[in-house]
């Protein structure tokens, strides 16, 4: 289990002196998701259990208000105030993660990581509330196609939060974890349809007895239930506009706004259980009641679904490629907007599947909070081993550990045996190249792409070898860069230059005229999605190594830390 996960025990454990795991005390699993997000825990039953919050909801809106200098409001109260005090409030903050942007509110800067913190400090003020007991240990999920970029700005938000982060864990993995635990049985195949709030995957999971491993993924970071909504939204809108003719202009208006927003969101919920809604609306003296039909909504929003068959098509030529043999044996409906009957019945159309909901809304926090428990578990195992004095001292020291939790959670020693030894591996949902000048044309860069989307991992180590561009030069500046887009592109603009991702080699000696020296340059992923890359000049050995660490630096990190740790988090 604990190897091929995306983030590391060691690294996990951030903020505390020896790195370490503390041992198996409450741990959790948390959705962060785009629209709503949810926290998890192993109950005394042995059950992943979702943790409400404080209006009895086991979804929290990731949504986050800057009330005052010192207040901030999460969830549905801040949802409810997106267009009446817009200037303050901020949704879909994690469509942004891993970018370089940043927010001013009450004269403070924040960035996207500070802002998930306060979703993810009310998270965790919910579930001690609901488990009467601290929050420190975490998994959190990402979408599978969040890249390198985007994850480690995931866990930079869970450190700002105060949280003890033991691994980033894929949502489609979550989900499998969680359907593993529930059915179990037979080795499969399975094709995760992940619909979010405002992300959307799919990824293609082989669910074994030992292993569960990611064969591909791709997906879209910027299309989810969020743009259904948006549709709706403006859809209702103009309706209303061309039906009531209001004296003034409804688009002024926030609060009018917002309860349109409402009704959109609403709507399309109930139009998932029936064939239309009636929806009425009131403003400056004008009212309109305007009729919904599900086969509108669906026409309206069309463009929308195929964007998702499309990269579901992109998956299975994928799969193809890496797994010629591979069949699809069951689609599994993840993410609250898989609700909407147009998605079952177009993949069934598309693809002759009988695709499923699997507790689409909390799988996945269920799922990651199984994942805690188990990293843990192996984590404690480890080190009971390495403080054994044998090797009979070592087997029999992690025996105790599982009976220990098996007694603490409910659970059977069985059960904890295969949690904490199943394998999870994982692959790139990015391609990672190195810059470099096109000799026929010098005034054009491209990446070389050494590392490529969907590339098992580890990977492995990749080579080649690189020349300087000039006679008698003497430095090389190497820059590594990571695929931004859905499809690679060795075009410069299809890529984003990874934060320390370069290094310059100085100390060349000047080559003789038409001769250039030659760099030989090695990458390499390990599990954990970590990257290093190696480059020599070959005639001297100097040598550059680059270990990519991303995101915020130690010094923004510690200010955020601090600008976060002095805020109130209310709901």
């Amino acid at each position: 289990m604990a190897e091929g996960v995306e983030g590391r025990a060691g690294e996990g454990a951030r903020g505390r002196a020896d790195g370490g795991v503390k041992g198996a005390g409450r741990v959790f699993g948390i959705d962060l998701g785009t629209t709503y997000s949810a926290i998890a825990y192993i109950d005394e039953t042995g059950r992943p259990t979702v943790c409400r919050n404080d209006t009895n909801s086991e979804i929290t809106p990731s949504v986050v208000q800057f009330e005052t200098p010192t207040n901030v409001v999460v969830g549905e109260s801040a949802k409810q105030s997106a267009f009446i005090d817009a200037d303050s409030v901020v949704s879909l903050i994690k469509r942004q993660m891993g970018e370089n942007k940043e927010y001013e509110f009450h004269g403070k800067i924040y960035t996207p990581e500070s802002i998930s913190a306060l979703i993810l400090r009310r998270l965790a003020a919910d579930a001690a509330s609901y488990t009467d007991g601290p929050v420190e240990q975490v998994v959190i999920t990402v979408p599978a196609y969040f890249g390198a970029r985007q994850k480690e700005a995931t866990n930079k938000a869970g450190l700002i939060a105060g949280l003890d982060v033991v691994g980033i864990l894929p949502e489609p993995v979550a989900a499998a974890v969680h359907y593993d635990l529930t059915k179990g049985g037979a080795d499969k195949t399975v094709l995760v349809y992940d619909l979010g709030g405002g992300t959307f995957d799919t990824t293609v999971i082989q669910v074994g007895a030992s292993e569960i491993t990611v064969i591909c993924t791709d997906g879209d970071t910027n299309l989810g239930g969020a743009d259904w909504d948006a549709r709706l939204r403006d859809h209702l809108l103009e309706r209303f506009v061309a039906q009531a003719r209001p004296a003034e202009s409804p688009e002024d208006d926030a609060e009018f706004l917002q309860e349109v927003a409402n009704k959109a969101e609403e709507v399309k919920k109930q139009l998932s259980v029936q064939e239309s809604r009636p929806v009425q609306l009131r403003f400056a003296g004008a009212a309109a009641r305007i009729e919904v039909s599900r086969a509108e909504f669906e026409t309206m929003t069309v463009d929308l679904l195929d964007r998702t068959i499309e990269i579901v098509r992109r998956t299975l030529t994928t799969l193809g490629e890496r797994a010629p043999d591979a069949t699809i044996d069951e689609v599994l409906l993840v993410g609250g907007s898989t609700r909407m009957p147009m998605v079952a019945a177009r993949l069934t159309k598309e693809f002759g599947w009988d695709p499923r909901l699997h507790d689409p809304e909390l799988a996945v926090a269920r799922g990651a909070a199984i994942f805690a428990l188990s990293r843990v578990v192996y984590t404690m195992q480890q080190e009971a081993k390495e403080n054994a004095g044998s090797q009979a001292d070592a087997e029999r020291a992690a025996a105790q550990v599982v009976t220990d939790v098996a007694r603490q959670y409910g659970l059977s020693e069985q059960t904890v045996k295969q949690l904490s030894s199943k394998k999870t591996r994982s692959v790139l949902p990015k391609a990672f190249g190195v810059k470099l000048l096109d000799l026929s044309n010098r005034d054009r860069y491209y990446i070389k792409h050494l590392a490529f989307a969907n590339d098992p991992l580890p990977t492995g180590d990749r080579t080649f070898t690189a020349k300087t561009i000039h006679h008698a030069q003497t430095e090389v500046l190497i820059e590594l860069y990571e695929q931004a887009g859905t499809v690679v592109s060795e075009e410069l603009s299809a890529n984003n230059p990874l934060s320390d991702g370069s290094g310059r080699i100085t100390g060349i000696p000047p080559q003789p005229v038409g001769q250039l020296a030659n760099i030989d340059i090695v990458m390499s992923i390990d599990e954990d999605g970590l990257l290093q890359l190696r480059a020599t000049e070959r005639s001297t050995g100097k040598h550059l190594v680059i270990t990519v660490t991303i995101g915020l630096s130690a010094e923004q990190l510690g200010l955020a830390i601090d600008a976060v740790s002095t805020i109130s988090v209310s709901s």
